[in-house]
């Protein structure tokens, strides 16, 4: 592993992953309860759907791309990893709101 990996960029994604852990809690809870014993609009329901469609894909990709980078890649495997795991990001949210559309414009 090398020495200093403390950049402002990765400061900031250790921040950004511990506050997305606690956002999907607290949202998914209130999504869960919402689903089952709350009345939500539709457009609630979309909203909640696509914020934790992304809290989860960034949660997650990001957690993948910092256990790559636990195998000390190289700067351009690093700079590679990152780029591929943001356009599989991107892709998957397009994907996941393709598939949240109905719920989104009311179909």
């Amino acid at each position: 592993m090398s020495a200093n990996r403390s950049t402002p960029t990765n400061v900031w994604l250790w921040l950004f992953q511990r506050v997305t852990a606690v956002l999907l809690v607290v949202i998914l809870g209130v999504h869960l309860w919402l689903s089952n014993f709350g009345q939500a609009s539709a457009s609630l329901r979309a909203i909640l759907g696509v914020v934790l469609l992304g809290l989860a894909l960034f949660h997650g990709f990001n957690g993948v791309r910092t256990v790559i980078f636990d195998f000390d890649i190289g700067a351009q495997g690093r700079k590679f990893t990152t780029m591929l795991l943001l356009l599989l990001g991107m892709v998957s949210l397009l994907f996941g709101i393709q598939g949240l559309w109905p719920l989104i414009v009311g179909g």
